[in-house]
């Protein structure tokens, strides 16, 4: 396992890896699916075509920042939440 080289991988996509934890973050302050995801998807793709830094469009996003702040859009993209298991993984496949 190289962790550096990890890192390097999952910044290759401009924090598209997070756009669900976004849609999520969304639906939480009360937007539905439907409403949620054309926001989402709109600044994805707008970062996907144009090579640039998912994150930071979302910051700038005036439909967006009427939802989230800066710090729940901060907070989308904490690796945190996708490993906060994986202790338990390894302890169950150590057994």
């Amino acid at each position: 396992v190289y962790p550096e080289r990890m890192k390097h991988n999952l910044n290759l996509t401009g924090g598209l890896i997070f756009s669900q934890k976004v849609l999520l973050k969304l639906m939480e302050k009360g937007l539905d699916r439907p409403a949620a995801y054309p926001i989402v998807q709109r600044i994805a793709m707008q970062a996907h075509k144009e090579e640039k830094n998912f994150q930071e469009l979302l910051l700038k996003d005036k439909e967006m920042r009427k939802h989230l702040t800066r710090g729940e859009i901060s907070e989308s993209f904490d690796l945190k939440y996708y490993l906060r298991n994986i202790d338990n993984i390894f302890k169950r496949l150590l057994k």
